[in-house]
């Protein structure tokens, strides 16, 4: 069923910019990431493949008029948007996915190394469903330097905030893309519900740390949670430590107490 795209007062500007940068390519691929700060549980990356011909569509210009940055929404309408992507997805009118890296790579690789990991594995997805329309260029050790060789690039990939030299795809860091560009804020709502929903499954299994409501972030209670507790396997063991060294637990707590098994 088609989503209800809402009264559109004006065109939304990240519509505006997505399409004229279209304009000198194939299309844009938007690229985001979710939980990279957290306390608990994976990080989660989102991709949007978004072809020139999307923006050739006055349905589709009605149907994202409110997309923008996920941060900028509750959680009700982050939810209400996700089903517009999805369903624009499901109509084979964009092509999205996601990928995660999990605790444990998260502690092997760090948060940097980790996100850079859970965003191939969303491109890689993306181009999948999308049939190879487009696909993932590696990038050679020259475009570390933000010179790309070889053939002019057919598509505009975008990635949220700074260039990821860790990413071994060709991309651009856009900072705050996802309130600039359709395509990465799209990208910000895959990733952003697809995480939500994570940790509120999480929850059910742990009740006492709340994931439902803060997702894994260290809100008050959460702390509170992991001094009376301590941390579950969700937990991200450098994290925890950076927390312990930079708060000064009181001794004889739970979380004090875990220390030596985290480091």
């Amino acid at each position: 069923m088609e989503p209800k795209s809402g009264k559109v007062k004006r065109v939304n500007p990240r519509w505006t910019h997505d399409r004229e940068v279209a304009k000198n390519y194939v299309g844009i691929v938007g690229v985001d990431e979710a939980g990279r700060g957290c306390l608990a549980g994976p990080v989660v990356a989102g991709c949007v493949i978004l072809s020139a011909g999307f923006f050739s569509n006055g349905k589709n210009r009605k149907l994202t008029c409110r997309i923008n940055d996920s941060k900028q929404f509750n959680e009700s309408t982050r939810e209400e948007l996700y089903q517009v992507i999805q369903y624009l997805i499901d109509e084979k009118k964009v092509f999205g996915a996601t990928g995660l890296a999990s605790v444990d790579e998260i502690e092997e690789y760090n948060i940097v190394g980790a996100t850079c990991l859970a965003m191939r594995r969303a491109m890689e997805s993306a181009s999948l469903m999308s049939n190879s329309t487009w696909v993932p260029c590696p990038h050679d050790d020259q475009d570390l330097f933000g010179k790309a060789t070889g053939s002019v690039e057919k598509w505009k990939v975008l990635v949220d905030g700074r260039r990821m030299k860790g990413l071994n795809f060709r991309h651009e860091g856009l900072i705050k893309g996802d309130s600039i560009s359709l395509a990465v804020a799209m990208a910000s709502l895959l990733a952003k519900v697809t995480r939500d929903c994570m940790m509120k499954r999480l929850c059910k299994e742990f009740p006492g740390y709340d994931f439902s409501s803060n997702k894994g972030y260290g809100s008050p209670f959460h702390i509170k949670a992991l001094q009376e507790y301590g941390p579950t396997n969700h937990h991200r063991p450098k994290f925890l430590r950076n927390l312990i060294n930079q708060a000064g637990q009181a001794k004889g707590s739970n979380l004090e107490q875990t220390r030596l098994s985290l480091v």
